[in-house]
């Protein structure tokens, strides 16, 4: 089972970091391969530049962004890991879509409808925050549904969302929490 494992988060401690650390190991565990694209590591870019936007003409995709684009064509599962930020994804994951989910690789138009062209794909997000899932809830959840319906379900790809809230303080419980719930995702897919 290939996996490309996508993070957004700063080199720090914390929730994100410790999800990353219990994916890898439960990856480990089934002997599937994974890769990692740790987009704060690699110093990404997420500004999508003229050149690179498609509504405008723009149609150039940079020889990184190319080989992104093999690696999610050639992965069966993408696993995205990060924090809500401002109810939303952190702004270099957002950047990262605009500039690798681009027509005629994730999705194009047919007849004026969008077609997808990562059908078949499966992706598990990962998302923590500071509010609680309870209160996202009641808020109508848009970040679950941005993921999930508006950006990788636009373009084929069937996922599965999983929320940690209240993660205000990095403690014992905590990791437990999200020691549990990987466990529990990794132990579905079996």
């Amino acid at each position: 089972m290939r996996n490309l494992i996508i993070y957004a988060h700063p080199k720090t401690s914390g929730h994100a970091p410790y999800l990353l650390s219990r994916v890898k190991k439960e990856l480990e565990k089934r002997s599937w391969e994974y890769e990692i694209l740790d987009l704060y590591e690699m110093k990404y870019d997420p500004v999508l530049h003229e050149n690179e936007h498609y509504t405008a003409g723009g149609k150039e995709v940079s020889e990184e962004n190319r080989k992104i684009q093999k690696q999610i064509k050639n992965c069966e599962r993408i696993i995205l890991i990060y924090p809500l930020w401002w109810g939303d994804m952190p702004a270099i994951l957002k950047g990262f879509f605009d500039k690798i989910l681009t027509a005629r690789f994730a999705f194009q138009y047919e007849g004026g409808l969008p077609k997808r062209l990562l059908e078949g794909k499966k992706a598990l997000v990962f998302m923590t925050s500071g509010e609680s899932i309870r209160k996202l809830k009641l808020w109508g959840n848009r970040p679950k549904k941005i993921i999930q319906k508006d950006i990788l379900g636009f373009c084929g790809v069937k996922t599965e969302v999983f929320q940690i809230g209240r993660c205000l303080k990095f403690c014992e419980a905590k990791q437990k929490e999200i020691s549990n719930l990987v466990s529990w995702v990794f132990s579905k897919l079996e």
